[in-house]
């Protein structure tokens, strides 16, 4: 309203200067008029030789940490701009770094910090960049589009020991495998040598190379765990950091750390949408693999705990380490879980309790047996305290 009610003044002025021909209220008019074009003409100059630069260090962040970003303006042209308004568009919960300054010749500076509310992908930016003439009757708006993208990985948390659960003896963890209980892998060939067997000779390749070749052999990558994460979505409750979904991949996460921490291997099995299976690999450091997962994954399943096609994967491995996440009280999955239960198997289940999280009091009773390992999970607890159980317990 300020610039129209000017404009109109303005244009008062010179039609009653025009009608009254009174000389000192034409250059009083002329001034107002260029006053008005410089005001409207300052922002819009101005703003072309300021930049906004952000810069944050991501490195490997997790659920809680807190991080800091220094935010960088600068003018090149020779045009100052008194009042500069910089402003987040990201709308990060509790995160306004934004600051009004004026900026002259020199750069200003400043630190933000945050923290990180959420996994997954986290984008800072973009920004809005305002300048104001010094009048404060135009201004011009510019938006930076340029973000930086962070992936937020889970909250990794101190859980109990898994690779010595309480069916088992301190020191024997060869019970989660070892590599002589699996037969090796071909790796590749090589030229044959004095007192290799014939039963390494690579047959096709030798009468293609017209000359002896031998086979080599090594050991394959075991899985010392399997995790078993429940993602169907019909099953959780909860909402935000204080939801079983959280809890569950935040569990996944502590326990592959813990496993990955003391040099084996972990597997993961998830009954999202996708049907994910993650299994070791040469090529790349499975740890960082399961995390990135996690740091993204939902629950959007829309198969059951019970009807999903891991239990007869985990029912052919040599050696049955297995770690079940899940809030489902259905008993169809317990007796899955006894099916593949034997002699050399590992068994671990973590049951996060729905009523504590807002959802129905299901009150189940799990009969699971003396080499099962039960971990009751309910919102609020410390993974480090959970109590185990071998026992038939009834949860309520």
């Amino acid at each position: 309203m300020s610039k129209v009610a000017l404009a109109g003044a303005l244009g008062l002025l010179l039609f009653f200067t025009y009608l009254t021909g009174i000389r000192v209220a034409y250059p009083f008019a002329y001034a107002l008029c260029l006053l008005f074009v410089i005001a409207w003409a300052w922002p819009r100059l101005a703003i072309r030789g300021v930049t906004v630069t952000r810069k944050v260090d991501p490195g490997t962040p997790t659920v809680g940490e807190a991080y800091e970003e220094v935010f960088e303006v600068r003018r090149s042209g020779w045009i100052p701009a008194p009042w500069v308004e910089v402003r987040d568009l990201s709308q990060l919960p509790d995160y306004q770094p934004g600051r009004v300054i004026s900026l002259g010749s020199e750069v200003v500076k400043w630190r933000a910090r945050g923290v990180y509310r959420r996994r997954g992908w986290m984008a800072l930016g973009p920004t809005s960049l305002k300048v104001k003439e010094p009048f404060g009757l135009f201004e011009q708006e510019l938006k930076l589009t340029q973000r930086t993208s962070v992936l937020v990985y889970p909250r990794v948390r101190p859980v109990p020991d898994l690779l010595t659960p309480s069916a088992q003896q301190v020191g024997s963890s060869p019970t989660l495998g070892a590599w002589a209980d699996y037969p090796p892998e071909t790796g590749g060939v090589r030229d044959y040598t004095t007192g290799d067997s014939f039963g390494r000779i690579h047959w096709p390749l030798s009468h293609k190379h017209q000359r002896l070749m031998s086979k080599t052999f090594e050991q394959p990558l075991t899985t010392d765990l399997w995790i078993l994460l429940d993602l169907d979505r019909s099953v959780h409750f909860g909402e935000g950091e204080e939801s079983t979904v959280e809890y569950a991949v935040s569990l996944a996460a502590s326990m592959a750390s813990q496993v990955h921490g003391r040099g084996r291997q972990v597997g993961m099995i998830a009954n999202d949408l996708r049907g994910t299976v993650l299994e070791p690999h040469r090529a790349v450091r499975q740890d960082r693999l399961i995390l990135d997962y996690l740091a993204v994954c939902q629950a959007d399943g829309r198969t059951p705990l019970t009807q999903t096609l891991a239990w007869d994967r985990i029912r052919r491995l040599p050696r049955r380490a297995v770690a079940v996440i899940t809030p489902s009280a259905d008993p169809g999955w317990v007796r899955l879980l006894q099916a593949v239960r034997g002699r050399r198997s590992t068994l671990i289940v973590f049951y996060l309790d729905p009523a504590s999280f807002g959802g129905p009091d299901l009150n189940p009773s799990f009969d699971l047996g003396q080499d099962v390992d039960l971990y009751v999970v309910r919102r609020g607890d410390d993974f480090a305290r959970l109590v185990r159980t071998r026992d038939a317990i009834r949860i309520g």
